[in-house]
């Protein structure tokens, strides 16, 4: 059996950011679990978009901190983090209205963000067709990175702090807490530890069960699909999203990715459903008439851990004393990880963090707030 001041489950982004940052403050010996390699979850397979346009100031709050520490990494790690811009398209009254009302927030917290006409949108991006558009709201500040490689990087200077990261080592089993400490039984072998972070992502359920504690975060599928834009779209462009439709697309590297509406259901499958291709391809060749008639490909699909509110669940786990969750971050894992592997961090060695987490509560659910079931041992 090995011993460690803290386990933490989950080798995405916010399992890996707060293994970093529990280092970066002085925890001795700090072991993070994952099931298969880092980032091979929903973390690596996430657009990398940052999203400084926001729907609330809380929202907005929570994105401009998460910024910072992800420029943060690129100064200190090298990470590709860039500023490519995001264009949202409103296509309906109400939604330019509410556009407009979220103008005023955004310049009050110190966020560029400009009003543009259709006629805007066709001489700016000349490869969009603004056809159904009643006005656009386009950040430059907003950045894009390689999610994958900004967590194997993350990885790697959590190393250096002499964090031990097990890999292909799901967990199957834990107990306790017993004399203060929880036994974790992985595929590697048994950890003992007195401080538990469950940041499994789409798993986090699982493992709550695991400790008799229901945590409502639903695994959902969300599919990308890759379309060989050709020279239909530049190198450098912005991500592209329509909000009313749920619906968003942005250049990369391997192509055009497009993605719009989630599947039905829970799943931990992240199989390819071709089925939902049709969803995505229209709106973008409507949007961007270049790229019709062009090859896909490739595709794949991530696994989004929500909860019923949008908010993350992020806190003390109650009735289970030094047990912290970090989850349900939805799809704004990727951009939001680092802050709250700093939160966890924070809450773990100081018992109090920087950043007001009540609306974060665990516990704030039904059923989630019934502590620990006496039926686990």
């Amino acid at each position: 059996m090995t011993t460690a001041d803290v386990v933490v489950i989950g080798g995405g982004i916010v399992g890996v950011s707060a293994a970093f940052f529990l280092a970066e403050r002085g925890v001795g010996r700090v072991v993070l679990v994952e099931r298969d390699t880092v980032g091979s979850g929903a973390t690596g397979r996430a657009a990398g978009g940052i999203l400084l346009q926001g729907d609330s100031e809380e929202s907005l709050r929570l994105q401009r901190e998460s910024l910072a520490l992800h420029r943060l990494f690129r100064e200190e790690f090298g990470t590709d983090l860039e500023e490519h811009g995001s264009l949202l398209l409103w296509c309906t009254e109400d939604g330019a209205a509410r556009a407009r009302e979220l103008l005023g927030l955004h310049h009050r917290l110190g966020i560029a963000v400009e009003i543009l006409s259709p006629d805007d949108v066709r001489h700016r991006f000349p490869y969009l067709a603004a056809d159904g558009v009643v006005l656009a709201t386009y950040s430059p500040d907003d950045p894009w990175a390689t999610p994958l490689a900004t967590v194997r990087r993350l990885a790697e200077a959590a190393r250096t702090r002499g964090v031990e990261i097990w890999e292909h080592s799901e967990v199957v089993g834990i107990r306790g807490p017993s004399d203060g400490a929880y036994r974790v039984e992985t595929r590697r072998g048994v950890l003992s530890t007195p401080v538990l972070v469950n940041a499994a992502g789409a798993w986090a359920r699982r493992v709550g069960e695991m400790v008799g504690v229901p945590l409502p975060v639903s695994p959902r599928k969300r599919q990308v699909f890759v379309v060989d834009p050709g020279e239909a779209v530049p190198p450098r462009t912005p991500f592209i999203m329509e909000p009313e439709r749920d619906f968003y697309c942005k250049r990369r590297s391997e192509g055009l990715i497009m993605v719009c509406g989630q599947t039905q259901g829970e799943t931990l499958e992240p199989a390819v459903e071709w089925g939902y291709l049709e969803a995505a391809l229209a709106p973008t060749e409507r949007r961007i008439p270049g790229v019709r008639g062009r090859p896909i490909v490739t595709a794949w699909a991530g696994i989004r851990p929500m909860s019923p509110d949008g908010r993350p669940l992020l806190g003390a786990v109650p009735g289970l004393p030094g047990a912290f969750v970090a989850g349900g971050l939805g799809g704004q894992g990727f951009a939001r990880g680092p802050l709250v592997g700093r939160l966890l961090a924070e809450l773990v060695t100081a018992g109090r963090t920087s950043m007001d987490l009540g609306p974060f509560r665990p516990d704030r659910f039904p059923t989630a707030g019934g502590g620990r079931r006496s039926d686990v041992g």
